[in-house]
């Protein structure tokens, strides 16, 4: 933490033990597990040397329950009503806002089409590019591009008149 950066220390012990296991003091062990540095005297006699690795204690005031398989179950199965109680819950609020919202947007869809007779519109300019010079020759075609539009023109209007008639109802 301060100016200068620290190396790592590295220590290599011997383990002449069978089972595989490192005797360290109670000293070391509690060192370890507080962070504090050694005495200046703890050095010169060492208590007794305890086996490692020593249990961590829990956390205060943490009791761990001792249940039975049948109160493990009981206790699981409340778990698991709750669980879907609050998933029930979710998914209602869920659809509600799904609607909610389709309500809010439900004319946006209509403003992102593409505009009508855009097939007949595409035969109109493909006939004048091929007769520039005989304009004449693509009337029908325009007559059905013209009539289409008209047509869509009309069935918008009906469809607000109808919208404003129901919104005067309400």
């Amino acid at each position: 933490m301060g100016a200068s950066s620290s190396t790592p220390r590295t220590v290599t012990i011997d383990n002449d033990s069978p089972v595989g296991v490192i005797d360290i003091s109670d000293d070391v062990v509690q060192r370890l597990k507080t962070g504090i540095p050694p005495k200046e005297g703890a050095r010169k006699h060492s208590s007794a040397p305890s086996s490692y690795p020593n249990p961590i204690p829990p956390p205060a005031g943490y009791h761990e329950p001792a249940l039975s398989s049948k109160e493990n179950n009981d206790h699981l199965a409340k778990r698991l009503e709750i669980l879907e109680a609050r998933s029930s819950v979710i998914e209602k609020e869920y659809n509600n806002a799904m609607i909610d919202v389709k309500k809010h947007f439900k004319n946006t869809a209509t403003s992102y089409q593409l505009p009508p007779c855009q097939d007949l519109k595409a035969k109109v300019i493909e006939c004048y590019k091929k007769n520039q010079n005989e304009t004449l020759n693509c009337s029908a075609d325009v007559k059905l591009f013209t009539d289409c539009v008209n047509l869509h023109r009309i069935q918008l209007l009906q469809k607000k008149e109808e919208a404003t008639k129901s919104a005067k109802a309400e």
